[in-house]
């Protein structure tokens, strides 16, 4: 089940410790939750079963259920933030995974469904460049993507694919590329994105840890400009230490973190 707070002084991931700006703090198994909408209406949803789409992305099939709801408190860290915005400012926020393990994609899948629905103009990035997850959420090619726009400047428009949820597109991770891997650290992504992305109301990047010899090395850089951060971890298997160095590192960087998502 989830439960979720706004930020506090601590939080707890396997064991109660002070991590400073990780405070916010959710536990979500997105395997829950099946019921019918009960407060959005039932066009805003796919039928169960809908090919289009992944059934871990449970956002786009149901309106209830603990998964759901954890979704929404995440939307919520969001859009409480930044309700007073003009509707053409856009924000960028990026999903960060503690270790390699920690499931970033799906909680940045259902994540994207809901500002979607919300009515938000929304661009999911798939940001894990070795091992792209994304477009097989959402049933979509990956032929080109964030990996052909780092390796080719000259590429114009971004490849985006609209998904079957309004209102939502993807930019997939592209083809996979050891070189595209190693300059997605050497630039802001958002100076990668810029222009190419056409009007968006929110950037939400997926980002799983990699490499543990180098897996927070970049991520100041890659997030520069970001205008926060959710750290994804796993209860009782993601280490404190590295949940602290990554927030830290992310904090020093300027990029503020929103939320602690903790999956069971």
């Amino acid at each position: 089940m989830l439960a979720f707070q706004q930020p506090a002084a601590s939080a707890t991931v396997g064991a109660t410790a002070n991590v400073g700006a990780a405070a916010s703090f959710a536990a979500w198994d997105p395997a829950a939750g099946e019921a019918l909408p009960a407060d959005r209406t039932e066009a805003s949803l796919l039928a169960p079963g809908d090919p289009r789409i992944d059934p871990r992305v449970v956002a786009a099939f149901a309106a209830d259920g603990a998964a759901v709801a954890g979704m929404r408190d995440l939307r919520s860290a969001l859009t409480s933030r930044w309700h007073a915005d003009a509707s053409d400012e856009r924000r960028a926020v990026a999903l960060v995974g503690v270790d390699p393990d920690v499931d970033v994609a799906t909680v940045a899948a259902n994540l994207a469904v809901g500002t979607a629905q919300l009515g938000w103009r929304t661009l999911l990035v798939d940001g894990d460049l070795q091992a792209p997850v994304q477009d097989a959420l959402f049933r979509l090619p990956n032929q080109a993507g964030l990996s052909t726009l780092i390796e080719q400047p000259g590429v114009g428009r971004a490849p985006i694919l609209p998904t079957a949820i309004d209102r939502l597109h993807l930019l997939p991770a592209g083809p996979c590329s050891a070189n595209a891997g190693a300059l997605i650290e050497r630039q802001p992504l958002l100076q990668v994105l810029d222009g190419r992305i056409g009007r968006q109301r929110l950037v939400l990047l997926s980002l799983p840890a990699r490499a543990p010899s180098s897996r927070f090395g970049a991520a100041d850089v890659i997030l520069d400009g970001f205008d926060g951060t959710i750290v994804v971890a796993t209860r009782n298997r993601s280490g404190l230490r590295q949940l602290q160095r990554l927030t830290g590192l992310l904090e020093d960087g300027g990029v503020p973190v929103l939320a602690t998502a903790v999956l069971p």
